[in-house]
C-alpha cells in the first residue's frame, strides 16, 4: 500500500503542477498493515492562515479530504473517480502555520462503489495532541472504456 500511495502522490505532482495537492507537499511515510492506517506528512504555510494567525478550517478540511482521497485511490478497484460525497470535519486544537503536520489515513470499508476513510491531523513536533479528525465518503465511478 506504502509503494501505491507513493506512486498516486508521484503522479498528482506529475500531471498536476500548481494544484492545491501539490501545493501541500504532501509526502507518504509508513503503512501499518495491522492497523491499515497509511501516514502522511505535509506542510502548513503562511499564507493559510485565517485572521486568528492559525490555519484556516477550510484549508484544514482540503488536507484532510486530499489525504483521504489519496488513499482512497489507491484502493479503486479499476481506473475511475472517487469524488467526495460526505465529509465531516471535527477540529480539536488549531493547526499553526510553518509546520510539518502528519496524516494518519484509515480506510474504513470498501464496496463495489462506496469507499470510507478517516484522517487524523497532528503536528509533527507533537503527535500526541490532536489537532482535527475527519471521516469521508467517496463514491467509485469506473472509467468508461
Amino acid at each position: 500500500m506504502l509503494e501505491k500511495v507513493k506512486q498516486r502522490i508521484a503522479w498528482v505532482d506529475e500531471h498536476m503542477a500548481g494544484s492545491v495537492a501539490q501545493d501541500l507537499g504532501m509526502e507518504a511515510l509508513a503503512y501499518d498493515e495491522r492497523t491499515g492506517v497509511v501516514t502522511l506528512r505535509c506542510r502548513t504555510a503562511q499564507w493559510m492562515r485565517n485572521g486568528h494567525g492559525v490555519v484556516h478550517g477550510g484549508l484544514c478540511t482540503t488536507i484532510a479530504d486530499q489525504s483521504i482521497g489519496t488513499v482512497v485511490a489507491c484502493c479503486k478497484p479499476q481506473e475511475g473517480t472517487c469524488p467526495t460525497i460526505d465529509l465531516h470535519m471535527e477540529f480539536h486544537r488549531p493547526l499553526l502555520p510553518d509546520k510539518n503536520v502528519l496524516v494518519q489515513v484509515q480506510i474504513l470499508s470498501a464496496t463495489r462503489s462506496l469507499i470510507r476513510g478517516t484522517a487524523r491531523l497532528y503536528h509533527e513536533d507533537a503527535p500526541e495532541k490532536l489537532c482535527v479528525s475527519a471521516s469521508a465518503t467517496f463514491f467509485y465511478v469506473p472509467s468508461e472504456k
